[in-house]
């Protein structure tokens, strides 16, 4: 049986999880703001394309670091929880390129949003959207999970595409 001690802990977790949350996404795109813009750049581009790469990075990476996690020995363990923290500080940079993404899209909407505001309020309606009962648990969360890994990897790992076309070709002569 649940006392009202067991609720209010259970609510106080939520309330902290879903701020600790919204302040990691508004600190992760002020401090990797190009990685951010990729991420969002590649959720808007190819969402599908994302979430699969998403999905199929957590389900290796989630076994791997299961096993590593399971060893006895203590530094297969610290490589395991590496590889887990690598992969959630991707998730970070990725969810920071969504939240980006509904800030442009709410900004579009309501002109006169700060840059500031407008990602404020777009790192909370990701977060919160994950709230909601079975729909966001089980549905919402995992997808924007899975799309922000895929989108968090392509922004660390690939070249941005302005980059690309600013740079000469190779012009020399023989």
């Amino acid at each position: 049986m649940a006392t009202i001690g067991d609720v209010l802990a259970v609510v106080g977790i939520v309330v902290a999880t879903v701020v600790s949350l919204w302040a990691l996404v508004i600190a992760v795109s002020v401090l990797f703001g190009e990685r951010t813009a990729r991420a969002r750049e590649r959720i808007e581009h190819c969402p599908g394309k994302v979430t699969l790469l998403g999905a199929f990075i957590v389900v290796v990476l989630g076994i791997i670091v299961v096993a590593l996690l399971n060893q006895p020995h203590g530094l297969l363990k610290l490589i395991g929880w590496m590889i887990y923290l690598l992969l959630l500080l991707t998730a970070a940079i990725g969810f920071s390129g969504l939240a980006a993404l509904v800030a442009q899209r709410l900004k579009q909407l309501e002109p006169s949003l700060t840059p500031y505001g407008a990602l404020s309020r777009g790192a909370l309606f990701c977060v919160l959207a994950m709230l909601v009962p079975l729909l966001g648990w089980f549905v919402v969360g995992p997808l924007m999970g899975f799309a922000s890994v895929g989108a968090g990897v392509e922004a660390l790992f690939t070249r941005s595409a302005a980059l690309a076309r600013s740079q000469p070709a190779n012009t020399t002569v023989s």
